[in-house]
C-alpha cells in the first residue's frame, strides 16, 4: 500500500513544471502567430498591392483609349454631318461601339495576362475566363488559392469602373448620333422640295 500513494506525488509534479514552461515560452511565440496571422488576415498584402496595381494600370489604359475613341467620333462626326447620307453616322456609331467593345476585350485581356504572368491561373483559356467573369461582375467561376481572394473583387471594381465610364461617354455618343440624324434628314427633306 506504500508504493500506491508514491505515483500521484510523483505523477502531478512534471506537470506543472512543464505547463509553467510552456506558458512562458509559448504564450509569446503564440501570441505572436496570431498576430502575426490576424493581420495577414485583415489585410492581405500580395493580392492588394498586385491588384490594386493592376486595378490603376486598367484604369489608366480606359482613360488613354476612351479620350482616342471620342475625339475620333468628335471629329468624323463633323465630317459625317457635311455629307447627305444618312448611313455615314450610322456607320460612325456602329464603328465606334465596337471600339468600345474591343476596349473591354482588351481589358480582359490585360488582366488575363497578369493572371498567367503572375503564376495564378494556368492557362490562358482559363485565365481569360476567369478575368471575363470577375470583370463583369459575374462572379468567379473558379476558386483562387487563398493568398490571392481579394483579387476577384478588384478585379470587378476595375470593370465596374469602366463600364460606368463608357455607359457615361456613350450617352453622348447617342446624343450626337441622333443630332447628326436629325441635321441629315432636316438637310435631305429641304433639298428634296421643289425650289421656286
Amino acid at each position: 500500500m506504500s508504493g500506491h500513494p508514491a505515483t500521484p506525488d510523483k505523477m502531478p509534479s512534471p506537470a506543472p513544471a512543464t505547463a509553467s514552461a510552456s506558458g512562458t515560452d509559448g504564450s509569446h511565440t503564440a501570441t505572436g502567430a496570431v498576430v502575426e496571422t490576424v493581420l495577414t488576415e485583415a489585410l492581405p498584402v500580395p493580392d492588394m498591392v498586385f491588384g490594386g496595381g493592376m486595378l490603376v494600370l486598367v484604369i489608366m489604359f480606359h482613360a488613354f483609349w476612351i479620350r482616342l475613341i471620342t475625339s475620333s467620333f468628335l471629329k468624323r462626326s463633323k465630317s459625317a454631318g457635311a455629307h447627305a447620307g444618312p448611313w455615314r453616322a450610322d456607320l460612325l456609331f456602329a464603328a465606334t461601339v465596337v471600339a468600345l467593345l474591343s476596349l473591354h476585350m482588351a481589358e480582359v485581356f490585360v488582366w488575363s495576362v497578369a493572371l498567367v504572368f503572375g503564376n495564378i491561373v494556368e492557362g490562358w483559356a482559363r485565365a481569360s475566363y476567369f478575368a471575363a467573369n470577375c470583370y463583369t461582375a459575374l462572379g468567379e467561376p473558379f476558386s483562387l488559392p487563398h493568398a490571392w481572394r481579394l483579387l476577384p473583387p478588384i478585379i470587378a471594381i476595375s470593370g465596374i469602373f469602366t463600364f460606368a465610364w463608357t455607359a457615361s461617354v456613350l450617352v453622348n455618343f447617342v446624343a450626337r448620333y441622333n443630332d447628326l440624324r436629325a441635321e441629315t434628314m432636316a438637310r435631305r427633306e429641304k433639298g428634296g422640295k421643289p425650289k421656286e
